[in-house]
């Protein structure tokens, strides 16, 4: 039991430094979508096309490495998340018997 109970402890610890890493994924998931939108409207207005098309041709390249990143960490919530309701469960079911 003392055993599960640390290994919940040690699950909230690791859960909350992927949260925090979740949080700072999709801010630059969100700044990247700006630049993108930014970058498209300069293509859009005619604004030095060569250089805009370069620029966001990098930009898009950019987005799916940050969004892959997001995926990712998201998936490892779901993990974690998962083995933390087997944990307590586990718990649950030693404090009934």
């Amino acid at each position: 039991m003392a055993e599960l109970q640390r290994m919940r402890v040690a699950l909230v610890l690791l859960l909350s430094e992927e949260n925090s890493r979740l949080l700072s994924r999709r801010q630059r998931v969100a700044g990247k979508e700006i630049e993108l939108m930014c970058a498209e409207r300069d293509l859009e207005q005619g604004k030095d096309p060569e250089g805009v098309r370069q620029r966001l041709d990098e930009l898009y390249l950019e987005d799916a490495v940050v969004r892959k990143a997001l995926s990712e960490t998201e998936q490892e919530i779901e993990r974690m998340e998962g083995l933390m309701a087997r944990v307590d469960a586990d718990i649950s079911a030693l404090c009934q018997s």
